[in-house]
């Protein structure tokens, strides 16, 4: 399996003005280093998690169709963007959004349709299948299983926080873990360990 990311988030979940009330500050000398800091708080957050924090379009490629069904990383996933495979005379086809069902719960997976199965054919050597979907939470929404929690919001502004104020390689006399503690505790319920 390999993931790649196609579309980057457009925003962070965190504005500018959020992490400076954050960190009391006031004066507009660090807004790069902030801004700066709030992308690589969420991107620590989510490689902890093993979650799309933010709505972010990723292709996942898989050499071959499963026997039954795929399942989706990075939840929570919104919607499937694609399906496509290449055959093995190299020939992309796409496959038709009636013949498969999507369930967005978590894990989210993608089976064929009633009566559908996934297209037989010679695997292309590497990267046949190719799924397109769009992750991640939102800071508004209807729907609650696509509503950002909030200590996943509290544990980024910690980590703002925490780079702010360390902005050394090096720690000397004191205890050093990974991630803050407070911040794995707000995340680890959040953490996704395995998708199967």
């Amino acid at each position: 399996m390999n993931l790649k990311i196609i579309t980057a988030p457009a925003t962070e979940l965190v504005t500018l003005t959020e992490a400076k009330k954050h960190l009391r500050v006031t004066d507009t000398v660090d807004d790069l280093l902030i801004t700066s800091l709030i992308k690589v708080a969420r991107q620590d957050c989510e490689n902890f998690t093993n979650r799309a924090l933010i709505s972010t379009t990723f292709e996942l490629i898989l050499d071959d169709f499963p026997k039954k069904k795929i399942v989706l990383p990075m939840p929570p996933v919104e919607s499937i963007i694609s399906i496509k495979y290449k055959d093995c005379d190299s020939i992309e086809t796409t496959i038709a959004s009636t013949d498969y069902i999507f369930y967005s719960n978590e894990p989210a997976i993608i089976m064929p349709d009633y009566g559908i199965t996934w297209p037989s054919f010679t695997p292309y050597p590497i990267g046949a299948v190719k799924i397109r979907f769009v992750a991640g939470y939102k800071t508004t929404s209807s729907d609650s299983n696509l509503l950002l929690p909030e200590p996943i919001k509290q544990a980024i502004l910690l980590l703002i926080g925490h780079y702010y104020e360390n902005r050394e390689a090096v720690n000397i006399g004191n205890i050093v873990n990974k991630l803050p503690f407070s911040v794995g505790s707000l995340l680890y319920p959040y953490r996704i360990w395995s998708l199967s």
